[in-house]
This record gives structure tokens, C-alpha cells and sequence, in this order.
């Protein structure tokens, strides 16, 4: 067998770099995932490496131009220009690609192009003149630093690539010094890089060596938890719930006790046997679910709880199956993991449920409820397999009349006549509901063909519009029909439904008895929300959201005693924003956490330059709450901005309470923990009870502007405050009320011990132009008092 030169070196090399940063104990399967994410933090980095060579370089070459080493020199930048382009090049190519395995070479390639690159550096540094030229010499010293400086920065994460690159550019420095006169200067100049270049590489060894432990630590907790994760399901879900797999192949290599029991196959008989074509064996022929499942196995996907209809056992039944593709060490594909459960109690009941809960009574098709499931049942295939589907909203003709004229008995036993025919004309696999009165609608699950939908109408068309008997009479109507068709006229329920009924209107609109699709134009208010949404995604990057903040004022004397922050979007071109309008938008698109996050860490900084006595409030929106980890991002913002945590309030609305409370109030109690103060924002609009007060102990309760606003003319709001303040004083609660806009309103608050007041009527909402002043007019000028007043309270504490 054949050896390659040098390659039991390079391992020698290797051995001794991962044994001093703690990378030699680690199993090969986490020291090769650690090995590609050394190579990513290189690939990342190695732009700027590169840019700082050339940059270099370039400012050597001017210093040489029209001399006998430019063109030497050129070439040297050439070759250097060529490496980095190249290495770039391949980085770019992984990432586009998203490569999860490295190939075997690239962690060669590395060092190898470091170690190029490091002695085409050295190799100038001993041929510039730089004894005859000071210029240069500062050019060469500065040069050299900076480079071991970014090169430190760039590769500390793979120790062998830096020493590759720093030790031929160090030694081709001191090559270049000792070529010098032998000075003073010229032994210091040695000394002084000899021992930078010493203490680069312990801080390099140290931080490599914590990137090993914490990046090893994160593999092994990640691979360990999958294994248990997979071992757990059986015991945690009960007999019901088994283990299968099966190898590359599709064989099936491994099972529990429980999957021969629920297939009634012996383990003998069920191992090497195809797990696809088992399944398709057991399942009725062409089960649109069964197909799906396979293009998932196919592309290598993980699917959770696919439910099947099977014949197992000589009985039919429902499994649910759960399954991941599995890899080996070498990230090479091996065959699939998964659960499985037997279902068939749980679809035999909601079956019984469905058939009493989601059928319409009088004609026995689907209902409104059922008819949504089954939309959004649909909707979601949509996302996940692209299946397409259609939509029709059926409406009668000359219903009314028949029903205002024979009357509502009559009319309720020709509706009966209509569903059989509707249901006579559908596939078996297709959803007819009565959505009320004489509106219906048909659902193609599997179908977004415009033959097929038209050709239903048609038939449709035809087959109502025959005549029915009623008591021994015929009677005509007729029947228009809007269709949509997913994703072609819409990927969402509510925007699939809409074109279907405004197709609908168009079909009635030319005089009934006809079927007409949706054409597809928008109307601006659907376009403007789009904008708006993207525009909303680049606001907070291009610094277009700002904070506004409203003064909290003491109800006893108005004196300021702290701050709401609310958020404005400053637009471009549509001026300032009101939430009101992109606040909705954030939330539906997801951008509100990351809005949320950034308001609370900006009023804390902004919290943080004022006099200690004030305070600022920062309201959380729900989904912000449920989908941040708040008590983390409140932690954070208190530690970057120094603030004091009580001088914090957070709000939340009192819906937030109604939806998984256990976890809400934990939550709540996390962010107390830390000091900070909770407040029930927007008081009496929702649906919280005294059981949510008394479940969390709330610092503060507002009382909705609302109620503010209608107590000037209205004797039961005013009883209704009153009872607020009442409550909040047995309570032990701050009661503070927003929406104040007249001096009437004050002081009704203030004699109802309602202690904090916030409205126009004190202060509008403050940029950051107005705010300075509006603290030198109204907080300053209390200084001598506060003074007075805390020097008192540390002379009673003394007494």
C-alpha cells in the first residue's frame, strides 16, 4: 500500500494542536462535526484576511513602482489574490449549495493555503529594501502587525491554519530585522515580536480550547438527546405506541414488540421486507396520504403523526406514524427511525363526534365548522406537498321565492332534495357543506384542475336546475356558482374563501345559472397590506422605528414620576406610522418579536440617562410574550443599559391571561424574580376576573382610556372606576388610569385614589427632540425639593 509523503506528519501535527485545546479526547463522529465548524468559521473570515493582504500588498507595490521589484512583487500579490479568490469561491459554492460534509480535503486545503500565504509574506518581507527606505520599513512593521492581527481574529477558531499562516510571516520578519545593522533598535524590534508572537499564541490556544469545549459540549448534548429522545417515545406514550426502521434500502431492520402486535406479522416475516411496500399493501390503493408519505421517505424528510387507514390483523384500523431520516457519523444516510401508534379508538370517536357535532342537521352535509377544518386541512397540504385544490360556493336561485310563497316547511324538504343531488354528483374523497340558508360550498381536497371544476358546475347546473316536487307540485331554481382555485387564486382560508365568494358575485351578478372562476386582481387595500409588510421587515434595520414616550404623572401634585414608551414607525414617505396600523401586520408576520425585543432594550437606554426617581413602562404584546424569552431579553436590556429593575414595568393586556395561564405566570414570575414591575394594562376591556389578579401579584392595574373617556357624562363608569379603586386598594394595587385629556378627569381620578394619571391633558407622547425639555421644565425644577425630601427620610432612618 502506498504512502503519501509527509501525511504521517501532518497527523503528528494534528494530534498535538487537538490534544493542547482539548479536541484529542472527543469521539471521531462530534471531532468531525467540530472540524466542519472550525472550516466555517475560516471560510467566514478568510474575505477579510484576504482583503487585508491585497490592501497590503497594494501599498508595497507603490512604493516600489518603476523599480526592479514591482513585477517580482506583482506577481507575489497575483498568486496571493488567486488563493483568496479561490478560497472564497469555495465557501460561497458550499453555502449556495448548503453542504452539511465538508470534503476530506478542505481542512488540508486550510492550512495549506495559510501556510502559502504566510511564507509568500515572509519571503517579501526578506527582500524589501527596507534598510535604505524608512518608508518602507513603517509600511513592512505596520503591514506585518496588522495581518497577525487580523489573521489571529480570522482563524484563532483552527489553531493549525493560524501558526500555517503567522510562523513563515514571523520568522521572514526577523529575517528581515537581523538583515538590518545591528542596533539597539534592531534587537528590540526582534525582542518586541518575538514576544507579541508568543502571547498571540497562548491567547489563540486559550480561545480555541474554549470554542472546543463549548462547540464539543453542544454535539454531544444534541446526539445524546436524540438518542433518548427516540428510546423514551415507546415508555412515555404506553403499549399503544411502537419503534420501527428501516436500513438505506428500505428494508426493515428493526422493530418492538409492539409493531409485530398491531400488524399481526411475525418479526421473522416483517424483517428485509420492504417498509413502502408494506404499507402499500395494507392501505387502500392510491391513498393520497400513503403517496405523500413516500415523497417525504424519497426526499429524505421527516414527517410527524401522517395517520393511515391500514388492514392489519384482519381488522381495519389507524395508525399514526412518526419518522426522521437517520445518518452516520460520516453524515452518510442509513435508513429511517420512527413511531407508530394505533390510533383507531381516537378516529372511531371523533368520528362519532364529527358525525353529531360537524354535520348540518337538516340535510346531513358538513356544517360551517367542519367545512373550515377540512379547509384548513387542505390549506395545510398546500404548504406542505403543494397539493393544489378548489373551492365552490354554491348559492340558489329563486330560493327565496319558493320559500317565501310555500313556505319555510317547504322550503327546508326542497333543501333536502338539493344535498342528495350534490352529494349524488361528488367523488367520495370530495366535501360538500351547507354553510346556512340556501348558501353551500364543495370542496375538491385533491383537485385544483379547472376541467374538473368546471365540469362539476356544469353538471351542477344541470342537475339542480331540474324540477323537484313539492307536495305534489314542480317547482324550478336555479344555482350560481363562484369557484377559487389553491394556490392560483390564493394560499390562505380567508383569501381562498373571499375569491370563491367574489366569484360567487360575479356569477349572480350576470344573472344566475351560470359558474364563473375568480379572476385574479387585488384590491389595493390587500396590496398596500403587502408593502407595508415588507417595507415593516427593513424599518427597524434602517433605524425608521423610534420611541415616543408619554409622561406618568402623580396624582396627588402631577409631578412626573415616570414614562410610557410607544413605538411610532417613521416612514420615509407616508410620515409617521400610528402602531395602530403596523402593529397588526408585525404580529401576523412574525416580525412583532423582534420589534418588542428591540423597544424594551431602547427604553431601558433611554430609562438610563434620566433622574433616578422616573421610571418607564413598555408594553408586550402577546405574541411577543409567548414567543420571546422574555425574562431573558428584559435581563439583557437591564444589563447592557445599567437601569435599575425597578425602575422597569413591564405591561401586559389582560387576554394574555386567558391563554395557557400556567405558563404565562411563570413567565410573570421569572421577570419579577428580577426586580421588575408587572402591570395589567388596558383594565375592564378584556375578560380577566379577580382569579387572575389573585393569581399573579400584579404591582399595577390601568384603567382603560375607555372608561376615562366616558366619565364625564356617564353616572355608571364613573361607579364602575370607582369600584376599580376600591378593588385595587384591597388588593394592595397601584390604580393608574390613561386617557386623562381634562382637567374634570383628573381630578374625578385623584378623588378616587386613583394614584398615577397619564393623558393629553398632562403631556402629549414626547420624541427625542421634545423629551429634554419637557425634563428641565418639569423634573429639574423639583430637584431642591427631592433633595429635601430624601435627606428627611435618611434623617428619620438615623433617628
Amino acid at each position: 500500500m502506498s504512502v503519501i509523503p509527509g501525511r504521517d506528519l501532518v497527523s503528528t501535527i494534528n494530534r498535538l494542536f487537538d490534544r493542547s485545546i482539548g479536541a484529542a479526547d472527543l469521539s471521531p463522529h462530534v471531532r468531525g462535526k467540530l472540524l466542519r465548524q472550525q472550516l466555517d468559521s475560516v471560510g467566514r473570515m478568510m474575505p477579510a484576511l484576504v482583503v487585508a493582504s491585497l490592501v497590503v500588498m497594494v501599498t508595497v507595490l507603490a512604493l516600489t513602482w518603476q523599480t526592479a521589484m514591482f513585477l517580482p512583487l506583482l506577481a507575489v500579490g497575483g498568486v496571493m489574490a488567486l488563493i483568496g479568490l479561490h478560497s472564497v469561491s469555495l465557501t460561497v459554492d458550499w453555502r449556495r449549495r448548503q453542504v452539511s460534509v465538508r470534503p476530506p480535503a478542505s481542512a488540508s486545503r486550510s492550512v495549506i493555503y495559510a501556510a502559502v500565504l504566510g511564507t509568500l509574506w515572509g519571503v517579501v518581507l526578506t527582500v524589501l529594501p527596507l534598510e535604505q527606505d524608512g518608508t518602507m520599513r513603517g509600511v513592512a512593521a505596520l503591514g506585518v502587525s496588522g495581518l497577525l492581527c487580523i489573521a489571529m481574529m480570522a482563524l484563532v477558531n483552527y489553531p493549525q491554519a493560524l501558526a500555517a499562516l503567522a510562523l513563515p510571516m514571523v520568522l521572514g520578519g526577523l529575517a528581515a530585522m537581523l538583515g538590518l545593522s545591528s542596533t539597539l533598535d534592531t534587537w528590540m524590534h526582534s525582542a518586541l515580536l518575538i514576544g507579541l508572537t508568543l502571547i498571540m499564541a497562548v491567547i489563540a490556544r486559550h480561545h480555541a480550547a474554549a470554542f472546543v469545549a463549548h462547540r464539543g459540549a453542544e454535539a454531544l448534548v444534541r446526539e445524546k438527546g436524540e438518542i433518548i429522545g427516540l428510546l423514551l417515545r415507546e415508555f412515555e406514550q404506553g403499549a399503544t405506541e411502537w419503534i420501527w426502521g428501516f436500513d438505506a434500502g428500505g428494508a426493515i431492520n428493526s422493530m418492538s414488540a409492539g409493531f409485530t402486535a398491531a400488524t399481526g406479522v411475525s418479526e421473522g416475516a416483517l424483517k428485509g421486507a420492504d417498509f413502502v411496500d408494506f404499507l402499500r399493501c395494507i392501505t387502500p390503493p392510491n391513498d393520497p396520504l400513503l403517496i405523500h408519505l413516500e415523497r417525504d421517505i424519497a426526499g429524505r424528510q421527516a414527517f410527524h403523526n401522517v395517520e393511515l387507514r391500514v388492514t392489519a390483523d384482519g381488522r381495519e384500523c389507524w395508525w399514526s406514524l412518526t419518522g426522521k431520516p437517520a445518518f452516520d457519523e460520516a453524515g452518510s444516510y442509513t435508513g429511517y427511525v420512527g413511531a407508530g401508534a394505533d390510533v383507531t379508538e381516537r378516529k372511531a370517536a371523533e368520528q362519532r363526534i364529527a358525525l353529531l357535532a360537524h354535520h348540518d342537521a337538516m340535510t346531513g352535509l358538513l356544517n360551517r365548522t367542519k367545512f373550515t377544518e377540512q379547509l384548513n386541512s387542505c390549506v395545510a397540504r398546500l404548504e406542505r406537498y403543494g397539493t393544489a385544490f378548489s373551492v365552490l360556493f354554491i348559492d340558489l336561485d329563486q330560493f327565496r321565492a319558493v320559500n317565501d310563497k310555500r313556505g319555510h316547511m317547504a322550503g327546508d324538504r326542497l333543501l333536502v332534495q338539493v344535498a342528495k343531488r350534490m352529494q349524488a354528483m361528488v367523488r367520495g374523497t370530495d366535501f360538500v357543506a351547507r354553510l346556512g340558508g340556501d348558501d353551500f360550498a364543495i370542496i375538491l381536497p385533491n383537485d385544483g384542475n379547472v376541467d374538473s371544476a368546471s365540469g362539476l358546475a356544469t353538471r351542477l347546473i344541470e342537475q339542480i336546475g331540474h324540477p323537484y316536487l313539492l307536495d305534489g307540485e314542480p317547482v324550478s331554481i336555479g344555482v350560481s356558482i363562484g369557484i377559487a382555485i389553491a394556490p392560483l387564486n390564493g394560499s390562505r382560508p380567508d383569501q381562498i374563501l373571499r375569491h370563491a365568494d367574489m366569484a360567487l358575485n360575479r356569477a349572480k351578478a350576470e344573472g344566475g345559472s351560470v359558474f364563473r372562476f375568480f379572476e385574479n386582481q387585488m384590491d389595493a387595500e390587500a396590496r398596500q397590506r403587502r408593502v407595508l409588510e415588507v417595507e415593516l421587515r427593513d424599518a427597524l434595520h434602517k433605524h425608521e422605528l423610534v420611541l415616543y414616550y408619554q409622561p406618568v404623572v402623580s396624582a396627588s401634585d402631577e409631578s412626573p414620576i415616570g414614562f410610557e414608551a410607544l413605538i411610532r414607525w417613521n416612514h420615509p414617505s407616508r410620515g409617521l406610522v400610528p402602531p395602530a396600523e403596523f402593529i397588526p401586520i408585525a404580529e401576523q408576520s412574525g416580525l412583532i418579536v423582534e420589534i418588542g425585543d428591540w423597544t424594551i432594550q431602547q427604553a431601558c437606554m433611554a430609562a438610563a440617562s434620566w433622574p433616578e426617581h422616573l421610571g418607564v413602562a413598555v408594553n408586550v404584546s402577546p405574541n411577543q410574550f409567548h414567543r420571546s424569552d422574555i425574562a431573558i431579553i428584559v435581563q439583557r436590556a437591564l444589563a447592557v443599559s445599567g437601569l435599575a429593575p425597578e425602575r422597569l414595568e413591564i405591561e401586559i393586556t389582560e387576554g394574555l391571561l386567558l391563554e395557557k395561564p400556567d405558563e404565562v405566570i411563570e413567565k410573570l414570575s421569572e421577570i419579577r424574580a428580577l426586580g421588575v414591575a408587572i402591570a395589567m394594562d388596558d383594565f375592564g376591556t378584556g375578560q380577566a376576573s379577580l382569579a387572575h389578579l389573585t393569581a399573579f401579584p400584579f404591582d399595577k392595574i390601568k384603567i382603560d382610556r375607555a372608561f376615562v373617556g366616558a366619565s364625564d357624562d356617564d353616572a355608571v363608569t364613573r361607579d364602575i372606576l370607582k369600584a376599580i379603586a376600591a378593588l385595587g386598594k384591597t388588593l394592595g394595587l397601584t390604580i393608574a388610569a390613561e386617557g386623562v385629556e381634562t382637567k374634570a378627569q383628573a381630578d374625578f381620578l385623584s378623588a378616587i385614589a386613583c394614584q398615577q394619571l397619564q393623558g393629553f391633558y398632562f403631556s402629549r407622547p414626547l420624541d427625542s427632540m421634545d423629551l429634554p425639555h419637557y425634563l428641565l421644565t418639569h423634573v429639574l425644577t423639583q430637584a431642591p425639593a427631592l433633595k429635601a425630601a430624601a435627606e428627611a427620610k435618611l434623617a428619620g432612618l438615623a433617628g
